[in-house]
C-alpha cells in the first residue's frame, strides 16, 4: 500500500490549520455578538425598571399647599430641570416606613450624565440612600406640566407653588451608536389631599375606598 508523502502531510495539516484558525474566529465572533446582544437586552431592561420605579412614586407624590406660616416646608413638591424633590409613600421594597421624602437630581456633563435618586424618612436627620438610575447620558431634563384650559403649560420650575404639576416629564438623550433609549417618561401625579381618596392614576379620580 502506498502511503502518504511528507509534502501531502504538510499540505493537509496546513488545511486544517486555517480551517481551525478560521473556526476560532467564528466562535469568537459569535461571542461578541452575544455578549454585545446580551449588553443591549441588559441595558433595555435597566431603562425600563428606572422608569418603572419613577413613574411609581410620582404617583404617590403627596401633594402639599404652600403654608406662609412655614418660613420652609420640607415636604412640598419642588422641581427644576435637574432636581426635583418630593415626598410619598415608599413602596415596601425600600425598606422605609410611613412618608419619604425622594430626591432626585442630574449630575456631569454632556455624555456623562447621572439621574440619581436618594431617599429617606420624611424630616429625619438620618443619611439618606442613594441609587443611580441613569448614567452615561447626554442630557437629562425635567418639567413639569399644569393645565391650561383646555392644554397643559409646560414649564422647567415648580418652586414655592401649592400641591403637585398634573405632569411629569422626565428626558435622557444618549450619545450615538450607544444603542440606548430613554422614550420620554410623562406620569400624572396625585393632584388630591384628600385622605379618603384612592388614587386613579389614568383617570385622576378619585374613587374611595
Amino acid at each position: 500500500m502506498k502511503g502518504y508523502s511528507l509534502l501531502e502531510l504538510v499540505i493537509s495539516l496546513a488545511l486544517l490549520g486555517f480551517i481551525a484558525v478560521a473556526m476560532n474566529g467564528g466562535v469568537r465572533f459569535g461571542a461578541r455578538a452575544w455578549e454585545a446582544s446580551e449588553e443591549k437586552v441588559e441595558a433595555a431592561e435597566r431603562m425600563q425598571g428606572a422608569q418603572n420605579l419613577l413613574r411609581t412614586l410620582l404617583q404617590r407624590a403627596m401633594p402639599r399647599e404652600l403654608d406662609p406660616a412655614f418660613a420652609v416646608d420640607l415636604d412640598l413638591f419642588r422641581g427644576t430641570a435637574g432636581t426635583l424633590s418630593f415626598t410619598a409613600s415608599a413602596p415596601s421594597a425600600f425598606g422605609a416606613e410611613g412618608l419619604t421624602r425622594f430626591d432626585l437630581r442630574v449630575e456631569g456633563g454632556p455624555g456623562g450624565q447621572q439621574l440619581l435618586l436618594a431617599w429617606k424618612g420624611a424630616n429625619t436627620p438620618a443619611q439618606p440612600n442613594t441609587q443611580t438610575l441613569v448614567a452615561g447620558a447626554d442630557a437629562i431634563a425635567i418639567a413639569y406640566a399644569a393645565r391650561d384650559g383646555a392644554s397643559f403649560r409646560w414649564t422647567d420650575n415648580w418652586s414655592d407653588q401649592s400641591g403637585a404639576p398634573q405632569l411629569v416629564m422626565i428626558r435622557a438623550t444618549f450619545p450615538p451608536g450607544s444603542g440606548r433609549r430613554w422614550p420620554p417618561l410623562i406620569v400624572r401625579t396625585r393632584i388630591t389631599q384628600d385622605p379618603l381618596c384612592v388614587y386613579n392614576a389614568d383617570t385622576f379620580g378619585c374613587p374611595h375606598a
